[in-house]
């Protein structure tokens, strides 16, 4: 089968025609006084933060079985019917786990749970290498010879790839949740994966790292990507080999190295992607592994560096998002698909999304725009600013985590899963209007797990690239 170039991000023809999250209960034991700061709810209303949220998990649950239910073996669909038709995501549906295990009640756990045996699953029979792997996607919406609802995804998008930012994004849901549940069998697939990374994409070439992943190519045989190191995969590696150091008593691999150093192998290509005029963190490297690549430059970079270090040195780099990259989309913007009086505010993708002649220059990116809220937050939480520095970081996260909230309300009316229509006002759709990343794709109005999935993250004030999701040291 052909492979495909497409990324996870990568969602060509998907066109489909609220409060503070200190107002929820803490997630976490009694914190200083800076971090109650968090607490503090500047509305006078708390109910809409309380119903959004709540919807949005709604959301999640009408995905996650629009086909299975119950304690059935599934992974989730990622985006509504019109976009990818059953594809769910690797990537999106960690997230998903991360989501609920952040709210954490008896059902969510129960369905992260499920989710985690989906992964597993999928991992175990992966096509057409089943190594420790993940692939990019799987069709969720039949199921297999055992009665899983995860089979390849084959034509027409042929979702095989495995990209290292998918493995450790799959790898920290897994150890998130042997942290939570203490099932071995979940730590046994961290490990899996993580090992996958370590052999086959460890890189020694320019400054290290991890390179970028594997492809199939025509006859299903397992080939290197020819795309450059990610800044964003090595900085997910870092996260996951961060918590296999903490969950194996500071364990190795299967060649010999520590978890330990093997995360500051990815660290160390991370800060040698770093513009401290910026100061922001380039997107990776060109295909030679070596020569910095120096556009795009996108969000995911800024906020997840701070999500993942918690350091001063990547700090500024919120602050350059948040002065580069935000936006708002109005009916009048060019491409937009908004009508009549609609607007939208948040984050866009990349700094080139904001010139695009073919699509919505002024689209809004609702994950990007989550990852922001998330990261203002987790710097309140960490403290060790002036008060007022405090004040203006939560007041932006609430702003961001509103702009979502009238998103949801107003965007993704009609569109259906499964064949069914999503009720109103539960999800959040990847972009407000077709967006271009100026990475080659495009995301659109689609309603989406993942977007809704960082909405409610960011809402219960949670880290995904922490253990246990604590944001204070």
């Amino acid at each position: 089968m052909p492979s495909t170039s497409i990324t996870r991000r990568s969602l060509f023809g998907m066109v489909s025609t609220a409060a503070v999250a200190g107002a929820m209960p803490s997630l976490f034991a009694p914190q200083p006084a800076h971090a109650q700061l968090a607490n503090a709810n500047p509305f006078t209303n708390t109910q809409d933060l309380f119903t959004s949220l709540a919807r949005g998990f709604s959301f999640q649950n009408f995905m996650m079985d629009a086909y299975a239910s119950g304690s059935t073996i599934r992974l989730s669909q990622s985006y509504s019917d019109a976009a990818l038709q059953a594809t769910g995501f690797t990537y999106d549906n960690a997230v998903a786990i991360h989501a609920y295990l952040s709210r954490g009640q008896q059902d969510d756990l129960a369905r992260a749970k499920t989710l985690g045996l989906g992964l597993l699953h999928a991992q175990a029979t992966n096509f057409p290498v089943a190594d420790g792997r993940f692939a990019q996607a799987y069709f969720v919406n039949a199921p297999d010879s055992s009665g899983a609802f995860i089979t390849p995804a084959a034509f027409p998008f042929f979702f095989y790839g495995s990209s290292v930012g998918d493995q450790a994004w799959a790898g920290m849901a897994l150890a998130q949740l042997y942290r939570r549940t203490r099932d071995k069998q979940y730590l046994t697939g961290a490990l899996l994966v993580a090992n996958w990374i370590v052999t086959n994409t460890y890189n020694t070439q320019g400054p290290g790292g991890y390179s970028y992943g594997t492809i199939i190519d025509q006859f299903n045989q397992s080939q290197p990507s020819p795309n450059g190191k990610s800044t964003e995969g090595n900085l997910d590696t870092y996260a996951f080999f961060t918590m296999l150091h903490t969950l194996t008593d500071g364990g190795s691999a299967n060649n010999g190295m520590t978890w330990a150093a093997l995360a500051q192998h990815a660290i160390q290509f991370v800060f040698a992607m770093f513009n401290s005029q910026g100061p922001f963190f380039y997107t990776g490297t060109l295909p030679d592994q070596i020569t910095i690549n120096p556009s795009p430059i996108p969000e995911d970079c800024q906020t997840w560096s701070y999500l993942a270090f918690l350091d001063t040195r990547s700090r500024g780099t919120i602050d350059w998002a948040l002065a580069n990259l935000q936006t708002t989309d109005t009916a009048s913007s060019p491409n937009s698909n908004l009508t009549g009086s609609q607007t939208v505010s948040g984050l866009t993708f990349s700094d080139v999304s904001l010139t695009s002649p073919a699509n919505d220059p002024h689209a809004v990116w609702l994950e990007g725009t989550a990852h922001t809220a998330a990261a203002l937050t987790a710097r309140v939480l960490r403290g060790g600013e002036p008060l007022p520095a405090l004040l203006t970081d939560i007041s932006k996260a609430v702003q961001l985590l509103k702009d979502i909230e009238h998103a949801q309300q107003i965007l993704g009316v009609g569109q259906t899963a499964g064949g069914k229509v999503i009720p109103s006002g539960l999800g959040v759709v990847a972009s407000s209007s077709v967006l271009d990343t100026g990475f080659g794709f495009t995301y659109g109005p689609s309603l989406h797990i993942g977007a809704t999935g960082w909405y409610l993250i960011a809402g219960f004030a949670a880290n995904p690239f922490q253990l246990g999701y604590r944001v204070i040291g």
